[in-house]
């Protein structure tokens, strides 16, 4: 067997702890589809002491430069201080693997052309879409991305169809652990946004700003709302949608939709997200699965390493870093009629 596949890991929250549990637990299994051992070298985290690890903990700094690492893997989320981190251990000829949607929606383009950048779990956790997109239909042509990428909301609107509240369905998300302190990256639509971003950008080869991308959260909505709509043959679904469009132009937009109950996407139940792709020759792909969970997180970033340790090309990477240097294309809301009508 070739030599261990070393890695530092930046973050051991929920889904950098349930990464180091796979690659303990299952060390074997993992050897043996990344075609060596992978070796968790070291462990960075926001406050060590006290803490325990799974490797020496070591300052983030120096452990994206520590020599001989093969990989760095952040998973401490947030623009700064891991924009720094992913930038430095680029330019120390690291691959890096990260969750991080926020770094790779904004800025994936100018990092991926320093080196390989992976990056499934930022989008839909453990759905394979930016593998999809980004080599399996790399030569088609992709018309459309249209799917429920935020399970916190998809949870939220489900509670207020049965009965509850906004204010009731939001705090039992938060009890639940779907919904953070601070929800608004995932009500205000923040998140699906970001997440429409990347895909975009795979799926068009075009730059897009984040920032706009028009978003219209879910705060607005009431129970009433969601039950007359499932009288009338619909579920309200925070919808994020993307369009090619002409030139230098992409149509996209997130927000409450009246999903018809006959599409895949209104089935799509708790925590749950689900991706519709328009493909000039594939045609339709739909796909569904686990968007949230730790388990379902480390899933993709587990798949990432084994790809970075068979020096598998980091397609979406390429496709992003064609990207670097471009200036965001002009982007208009798709409007109240299409792909589903407007709820709100």
């Amino acid at each position: 067997m070739a030599a261990a596949f070393r890695i530092g890991l930046i973050g051991l929250g929920h889904v950098g702890s349930a990464f180091a549990a796979r690659l303990k637990q299952d060390a074997g299994r993992i050897a043996q589809a990344a075609g060596r051992p992978i070796v968790l070298e070291s462990v960075a985290v926001a406050r060590a002491t006290g803490r325990t690890a799974p490797a020496p903990l070591e300052d983030a700094g120096a452990l994206v430069r520590r020599p001989g690492l093969d990989a760095v893997v952040e998973l401490m989320g947030g623009m700064e201080p891991a924009h720094t981190y992913l930038y430095e251990a680029l330019q120390a000829g690291k691959q890096v693997i990260t969750a991080n949607k926020q770094v790779v929606a904004s800025s994936g383009p100018d990092l991926a052309r320093l080196g390989p950048l992976r990056f499934e779990a930022a989008v839909a956790s453990a759905i394979p879409v930016v593998e999809v997109l980004a080599a399996t239909l790399a030569s088609d042509r992709i018309a459309s991305v249209t799917g429920i990428l935020n399970g916190t909301t998809n949870v939220i609107l489900e509670a207020m169809a049965g009965g509850g509240s906004y204010a009731v369905a939001l705090a039992d998300a938060q009890a639940r652990g779907y919904a953070e302190a601070d929800p608004s990256a995932d009500v205000e639509g923040h998140d699906p946004a970001a997440k429409l971003t990347i895909l975009a950008m795979l799926a068009f080869g075009k730059r897009i700003d984040p920032d706009r991308v028009e978003r219209r959260g879910i705060g607005e909505l009431d129970g009433a709302q969601l039950r007359d709509a499932r009288e009338r043959g619909a579920a309200i679904k925070l919808v994020a949608s993307a369009r090619d469009g002409e030139g230098d132009q992409v149509l996209a937009d997130v927000r409450p939709r009246l999903v018809p109950l006959a599409d895949p996407l209104a089935r799509v139940a708790g925590p749950a997200n689900g991706i519709a792709i328009a493909a000039g020759y594939a045609g339709h792909l739909y796909l569904e699965g686990p968007g949230a969970g730790p388990d379902a997180a480390a899933s993709a970033v587990l798949a990432d390493v084994i790809r970075s340790a068979r020096e598998v090309p980091a397609f979406g990477g390429l496709r992003l870093a064609a990207l670097a240097g471009a200036p965001a294309v002009s982007i208009v809301p798709l409007g109240s009629a299409s792909p589903y009508p407007a709820a709100s």
